[in-house]
């Protein structure tokens, strides 16, 4: 009977220690598994236009860390809401979209898109701020300056109605014409809105101010106004006029001003020949680039038919007597008259 109650006994403490074991065992994997769950690390990227960057890396961490209540390094994946994080950057002003995703290693990414400022908008009151592609208003950063067009005489109204709405739209549309074109992104520093809420601008060459009135066919208006530099003024020196008003159609309206020294004078006409040489150059380079892709594809497509018709006649020679050939028509073809575009007038 004692040696029964021993048996028992020690059975009893085998199990218990196999119940232990087993226990300690399932803690061991269950932690294992949480932390084979959790984020790793975070990685942020930031993709500016121009290599130029507005938003600090280390800002997006704090922000990150704020929204979610505190690290989410070491926090388990299931727990980490990445749609509520991407709203929140998004948010930001300066943060055009926000995308993150957990990769195979657990490590969180944070692609980060920035606004890309086109301009810097001064209101009436002296404060200022960046506008971007779309026309949405961004505040400045402090440390940070964009070189960028100057737009003045905006409303300091903090609601803008609909015709300052309007207007913002405008000023958005005539400074991507001007950054849109090398030479004048080179030529035009500053946008001023007159009381009509049309604009002049003010170019970095010359004593002058250009009147371009609305942006409506700002492709003629500033044709107009390169042939006026081109071919009068670099003449007659940038010391005659004070105004140009190319805002009528197929007109050039020059407005003689008080006039500048002749060294003034001859420096600047210096300056502006370099710059029209300069963008000459460069689209005599496009042009010839754009040739060569042209006769590139000519040539891909001249041999593309040459190896079709090759495999036709193979195919024809196999099949034997049995294909019979639509016969070619024998009427000649109706030639396309050519288009002829009317040559642009100088003015």
């Amino acid at each position: 009977m004692k040696l029964n109650r021993k048996i028992k006994k020690l059975l009893k403490i085998t199990a218990w220690l196999l119940v232990g074991s087993g226990m300690t065992t399932l803690l061991v994997a269950a932690n294992n598994k949480t932390q084979a769950y959790s984020c790793k690390q975070v990685v942020v990227s930031i993709q500016g236009e121009r290599g130029q960057f507005y938003i600090d890396k280390n800002d997006v961490y704090g922000q990150i860390k704020y929204a979610a209540g505190g690290s989410v390094v070491g926090k388990p994946i299931a727990e980490i809401d990445l749609s509520m994080l991407e709203e929140m950057l998004e948010g930001q002003t300066w943060i055009r979209d926000a995308e993150l995703y957990f990769d195979s290693r657990n490590v969180l990414h944070v692609l980060i898109a920035e606004r890309d400022p086109i301009a810097r908008v001064f209101t009436t009151d002296g404060k200022s701020f960046y506008i971007d592609s779309a026309g949405v208003r961004m505040p400045l950063l402090p440390g940070v300056s964009a070189r960028l067009p100057v737009v003045t005489n905006f409303t300091a109204a903090k609601k803008l109605n609909s015709k300052d709405s309007a207007l913002l739209r405008d000023i958005t549309g005539l400074t991507q014409y001007i950054n849109g074109d090398a030479f004048w992104q080179a030529q035009i520093a500053q946008i001023d809105i007159t009381s009509n809420r049309t604009f002049e601008l003010i170019p970095v060459i010359g004593n002058h101010v250009v009147r371009i009135g609305t942006i409506d066919d700002l492709d003629e208006k500033f044709h107009r106004l390169f042939l006026f530099y081109k071919q009068v003024m670099t003449k007659t020196g940038f010391d005659k006029y004070g105004v140009v008003d190319v805002q009528f159609k197929d007109q050039v309206i020059g407005i003689k001003s008080k006039g500048a020294s002749a060294v003034d004078s001859l420096q600047l006409q210096k300056n502006i020949e370099e710059l029209i040489k300069k963008m000459g150059l460069q689209a005599t380079a496009d042009s010839l680039a754009v040739e060569q892709a042209k006769e590139a594809r000519l040539r891909a497509d001249s041999i593309a038919k040459a190896e079709k018709e090759n495999n036709r006649i193979t195919r024809t020679n196999q099949e034997g007597s049995n294909v019979v050939e639509k016969p070619k028509s024998t009427q000649p073809k109706r030639q396309q008259p050519k288009a002829v575009m009317p040559k642009r007038q100088n003015t």
